[in-house]
């Protein structure tokens, strides 16, 4: 079987190219091609002799994801429908903004957590992405977006289909080919890893001496409404996850951000309010509210953007940041907990 090279680290590509006998140098030249410029065919790397080129198409291989389905939406939201080599299907979001572009991240095939909110969770859980599949999301968008010399207007937020941190093993190998100099040369500061809370997981990236952003789906300021609709918070319950939070705002020096969904008539009181403020007091954090976005039998209801407002201007004396998420990409399916592969329901 060929060795698929995307998805390796420089030191991965060293020992793979040095095993064919050749200089530690083509190493590099093999990470700029690919992550850089975004090829994958071997005859494209003209920098590369022609000897080593025919070698590489004899052991190895670049794999490409496949593009099924792009749907854009009126306030230029992107939507992407790839299918893996197994047949597997993923979906990716790209988001430009005048200042900033994000694209939107899936680390599993569906989602094992059971978030009541999210469409994602009626999938259920296929299998986790590995570090090739997660890279060539970004890559994909970047080189369909001819954005792969605008890399410093690139956030990335690992916000896509799946939990994260349950694909630890390949989340920490993607955060830093995201951010090295011969990957993706994305900053880490500007990639943003969700989380529903679970609690060691936090702690272990906390130590793990990277300085990328931390998002935790809050959504709820009790236990018992919390286990309603985020099953994890039986096991990790809010006390142990808010001193994670603290943990790793103490040993990144980066705040952490809360994510609040907001369902009408579940979370919306000015009494749920009152319970965060206590809740995040002592943490240095943002509140990210996001409205629910309706999808497809999912029992809850968006609130009325005068009750946002309240719950926002509650919210905005007493905490240390509030934001309420733009929506994006509502009309194509792309927005917070929308994303569903439906040929896999």
């Amino acid at each position: 079987m060929k060795k698929n090279l995307k998805g390796l680290s420089l030191n991965q590509m060293t020992e793979f190219v040095t095993q064919l006998g050749e200089k530690p140098y083509r190493a590099k030249q093999l990470m700029r091609w690919i992550y850089g410029k975004g090829v994958s065919d071997f005859k494209e790397m003209t920098d590369i002799s022609h000897s080593f080129r025919e070698k590489l198409a004899e052991v190895a291989t670049v794999s490409e994801l496949k593009q099924l389905l792009r749907q854009d939406s009126q306030d230029g939201t992107r939507k992407y429908l790839f299918e893996l080599a197994d047949g597997e299907q993923i979906e990716a979001v790209f988001m430009p903004g005048e200042r900033r572009t994000t694209l939107c991240i899936s680390s599993q095939v569906g989602c094992g957590m059971g978030c009541t909110f999210c469409a994602t969770a009626k999938m259920g859980y296929q299998r986790n992405l590995s570090v090739g599949e997660i890279i060539d999301q970004a890559l994909y968008i970047l080189r369909d977006q001819a954005m792969l010399d605008k890399r410093e207007r690139i956030n990335v937020v690992m916000m896509g289909m799946g939990e994260p941190l349950a694909n630890y093993d390949n989340l920490i190998p993607t955060l830093k080919l995201m951010s090295h100099d011969y990957g993706l040369q994305i900053g880490q500061k500007r990639i943003t890893v969700s989380t529903v809370g679970l609690v060691p997981r936090i702690y272990q990236l906390a130590d793990e001496g990277l300085k990328v952003g931390l998002a935790i789906s809050l959504n709820s300021s009790s236990n018992e409404a919390r286990s309603a609709v985020i099953p994890v918070n039986r096991k990790y319950p809010i006390e142990k996850l808010i001193a994670a939070a603290k943990y790793y705002t103490q040993q990144t020096g980066r705040r952490v951000t809360f994510e609040y969904v907001l369902l009408a008539g579940q979370n919306d009181t000015i009494e749920d309010a009152k319970r965060l403020v206590k809740i995040v007091h002592g943490v240095p954090c943002k509140i990210n509210l996001i409205p629910f976005n309706p999808h497809r039998n999912s029992g809850f209801e968006r609130p009325q953007e005068d009750g946002v407002t309240r719950f926002r201007e509650y919210l905005l004396p007493r905490t240390y940041a509030v934001t309420v998420r733009e929506n994006r990409g509502r009309d194509i399916a792309a927005a917070c907990g929308q994303l569903r592969v439906e040929q896999a329901v």
